[in-house]
């Protein structure tokens, strides 16, 4: 089962670039990153212009934690989850936020940034945040300036975990963007295990992992 999504909003205010997870390797993995993707999208576009973007994709980010749990406890699937990364992209500014190990990179020349921390939790394949907890969410927000021929990739860690950042790197700087998606598709599946992550044994201590808009190939 695919249990990631993503979304691509183009407006003319901006654009809204994410990724989300799905915990679990069960149904509410699914259920989670699609109510998560839906509520990011709908809340931040809808903003007062009055407040940042930071601001805004936060919130937008807390929505989404509120969307999954209203949809888990609507279908009896307590306990879905996701983890959530997002850009907003205007002019030569960039607001990245993340909640869990989905992660954003800035592929700048020949260099690569990771832009957000993961949270990771003591135990393996354990995140500390995620939507779908009923505490609460404080996502991470960073703000990055953007140059001529910069390229933002948000992706989970079915890549990163058998990709190291330098490959990742080679690949999206050395294509166009389509094509650079399409190379680092079959990457992301190599030596790819189903997801066996749990997301019902902890909350507050961490949660144990096991527009356009659809599932990551």
């Amino acid at each position: 089962m695919n249990e990631d999504r993503y979304l691509v909003r183009v407006e003319p205010s901006g654009t809204l670039l994410a990724v989300a997870d799905g915990v679990g390797g069960e149904p509410g993995g699914e259920l989670a990153s699609s109510a998560a993707i839906e509520a990011l999208s709908t809340r931040f576009f809808g903003a007062s212009a009055e407040i940042s973007r930071a601001d805004a994709l936060a919130a937008a980010m807390r929505d989404a934690n509120d969307a999954v749990l209203g949809a888990a406890g609507e279908s009896g699937q307590k306990g879905a989850a996701s983890t959530l990364v997002a850009a907003a992209v205007s002019g030569d500014d960039a607001v990245v936020g993340n909640l869990g190990d989905s992660r954003a990179y800035l592929v700048r020349d020949s260099t690569i940034q990771r832009i957000t921390a993961d949270h990771s939790g003591v135990f393996p394949s354990s995140i500390t945040r995620f939507v779908g907890d009923p505490n609460g969410v404080q996502p991470d927000v960073f703000v990055e300036t953007l140059v001529p021929g910069d390229r933002l990739l948000l992706c989970s860690d079915g890549l990163t975990r058998h990709v190291p950042d330098e490959e990742i790197a080679a690949e999206v700087r050395s294509q166009d963007i389509e094509h650079a998606v399409n190379s680092l598709a079959p990457l992301r599946g190599r030596e790819r295990r189903p997801d066996r992550r749990d997301p019902r044994s902890s909350r507050r201590g961490g949660h144990r992992r096991g527009a356009r808009g659809g599932p990551l190939r």
